[in-house]
């Protein structure tokens, strides 16, 4: 089976079985990428931006059991609102890594402000750049949000699942599994391999050599969460409405 992964951080407990099993090929990518092999086969099975779902819905199979989801803060979102130039900004600067939350970000700006920014995907080595010039502002995903640098004095930091929370009182599914029709794999399938990296959780934090391990421990374990709940269906589902009353789907 060849096995679309999410390269970053916040996806190692799901993929994780997948990863250590020979007899799948792993193809590691971005989210907002993997959606592209899976639609034109280059993957069977792939982690894929959650609008990415919504967008898709005919042609594609979704798990609904697991995902990365967050409740309060994911930590790997965030928004670089620039406090030294006006709000709401015409235009953001997204990471091109992941199309959810390049929506996530203007749906919240817009409920925040009656505005409904422009977006525009980016390397986000140039967004690292343009942050520490204090030019714009910004979202950046996974890696490049977990380890980014700023100066407070230019940029308030919003973390996009605890300000999605504060706005909706829901929590929010950054990314699914999903497959293209007609194959269709039963949920055990994803289950298993989150099941796997749970239990070898301690193997995960191990390998992760660029943060403190109580750090990656407390944000795989307490601030993600994989199984996905009541709450993370209503925002899923409140996530979709807004995107299509703000025609981004």
């Amino acid at each position: 089976m060849r096995i679309g992964i999410v390269k970053h951080l916040n996806a190692r407990p799901l993929t994780w079985g997948f990863e250590q099993n020979s007899e799948h090929q792993v193809v590691p990518e971005n989210p907002s990428l993997l959606k592209d092999y899976l639609l034109r086969g280059l993957v069977d099975v792939g982690l894929i931006s959650s609008i990415e779902c919504l967008r898709n819905s005919d042609v594609l199979s979704v798990s609904m059991k697991v995902g990365v989801c967050a409740s309060q803060q994911v930590r790997s979102i965030k928004f670089f609102k620039n406090k030294k130039e006006n709000y709401p900004p015409y235009r953001i600067l997204t990471d091109n890594g992941s199309r959810t939350s390049m929506a996530l970000v203007r749906v919240l700006v817009h409920n925040d402000s009656g505005q409904l920014p422009e977006v525009s995907p980016t390397d986000p080595k140039i967004i690292k750049q343009e942050i520490s010039i204090g030019r714009g502002s910004h979202m950046l995903f996974g890696d490049n949000a977990l380890f980014a640098e700023w100066d407070p004095e230019v940029y308030e930091v919003k973390d996009l699942a605890e300000w999605w929370y504060e706005t909706t009182g829901t929590s929010f599914i950054f990314a699914l599994w999903a497959s293209k029709k007609p194959l269709e794999l039963p949920d055990s399938f994803y289950e298993d391999s989150l099941k796997y990296g749970l239990t070898h959780i301690e193997e995960i934090i191990e390998k992760e050599s660029r943060l403190p391990s109580d750090l990656v421990r407390t944000y795989l374990t307490q601030e993600l969460h994989y199984e996905i709940t009541e709450s993370d269906r209503k925002g899923f589902e409140l996530f979709g409405k807004y995107c299509n009353d703000l025609g981004i789907l």
